[in-house]
């Protein structure tokens, strides 16, 4: 039996926020590495971990998935379900920002950087297969999509155990993950795929459905301050952790953790106060992630063709990359996402409609990869 938050907060602004957190994070993180890689020189507030919010979408991706497919488990058509709102929610977007780049390394390469145009790394990037790049190193033509490798690794295995009774399934989840560290562990493969999936990073989506399981059972009471103070700690964790030598699973893994359990212990009466502005930057972090990239090369190619004091080039940086990536996000969800999702997740006429609980979680509450 679901716990009672579950059934009064279907929809959980916080998580939202949380996902426009961890989507703004990994963009400025990027934008950091940008200005340091093109100027030589440090930003200041450098020093916090904020390309761990793709940590914080791991995390997400395995509570949600969790979360919105309680009555899935045990059926037989439940994985083909499964994967097809995983692909609409995914892949169509992905594959239009991945032939993007494609384009841009075709046309426009004396402007990319790091990136080659290689033939099996294209291919394989549409597939989500971990590939190898001519510098060896393994990230799909658009760098940032190693995380939907990893995503749809997950998903894959997720909607094959969703055949199973929950208990059952979630074991042989979990089992599967473990076996497959241990393995690559004790084994280490040269097959380029089994070394990207073998990475204990994967122990995030267990991570974020362990916290499912305790909010399903009201484990999570509702507290301000516990809310507060969980992530609060959970930025304390990133920061102490982040020149240490440890595992991402637990430097970025564990203060994601405390943070979603932060969102998740909000009040419902101030999760419904959520500032409208935040819940649609949370709704449009997908968009975000995907094309911040785009964003911060155009400003820094505009930036090296005119003069600004070199006093003022950061902060100038930053303001131009963070309003033009969000300010594009909105726009790319509003005109392009969310339609695009409207008429593929519209169902024939002659089947029967699905309950719009089954839709909304995917337009509203499901965590994207990033």
């Amino acid at each position: 039996m679901q716990h009672s938050s579950t059934a009064t907060r279907p929809k959980i602004n916080a998580l939202q926020v949380l996902r426009a957190y961890a989507a703004l994070s990994v963009m400025l993180g990027h934008g950091i590495l940008e200005f340091h890689a093109t100027k030589g020189t440090a930003m200041p507030f450098n020093e916090f971990p904020l390309v761990a919010g793709v940590d914080i979408f791991f995390v997400l991706s395995g509570f949600v998935m969790f979360h919105t497919s309680t009555g899935l488990w045990g059926d037989k058509r439940a994985p083909l379900r499964f994967w097809r709102r995983r692909f609409i929610r995914l892949v169509p977007l992905y594959w239009l920002f991945t032939s993007l780049m494609v384009a841009t390394l075709l046309l426009l390469s004396r402007h990319v950087r790091s990136t080659e145009f290689d033939l099996w790394n294209v291919l394989s990037s549409y597939l989500f297969i971990p590939s190898e790049r001519p510098g060896g190193r393994i990230a799909p033509v658009l760098s940032l999509g190693w995380t939907l490798n990893y995503e749809i690794f997950f998903y894959c295995l997720f909607g094959l155990c969703l055949r199973f009774d929950r208990r059952r399934g979630l074991s042989l989840l979990i089992g599967g993950f473990c076996a497959l560290l241990a393995f690559t562990a004790i084994f280490p493969p040269t097959f380029t795929p089994l070394r990207f999936w073998g990475n204990s990073i994967i122990l995030e989506f267990v991570a974020g459905i362990g916290l499912g399981l305790a909010y399903e059972q009201g484990r999570l009471r509702p507290s301000l301050a516990l809310s507060c103070g969980l992530f609060l700690l959970g930025g304390c964790l990133l920061v102490a952790a982040g020149d240490t030598d440890l595992p991402r699973v637990i430097k970025g893994g564990i203060p994601a953790c405390l943070m979603l359990c932060a969102a998740l212990a909000l009040p419902a009466r101030l999760d419904r106060a959520m500032p409208r502005p935040l819940i649609l930057l949370g709704d449009s972090s997908y968009a975000l992630y995907l094309s911040h990239r785009f964003v911060l090369r155009s400003v820094t190619l505009l930036f090296g063709a005119i003069a600004i004091p070199a006093g003022l080039e950061a902060y100038l940086y930053v303001a131009t990359t963070l309003g033009g990536a969000v300010l594009l996000s909105i726009l790319i969800y509003t005109y392009v996402e969310a339609p695009m999702l409207r008429l593929l997740l519209r169902r024939p006429r002659d089947a029967q409609p699905a309950p719009a609980s089954s839709i909304r979680p995917i337009l509203q509450a499901d965590s994207p990869p990033c």
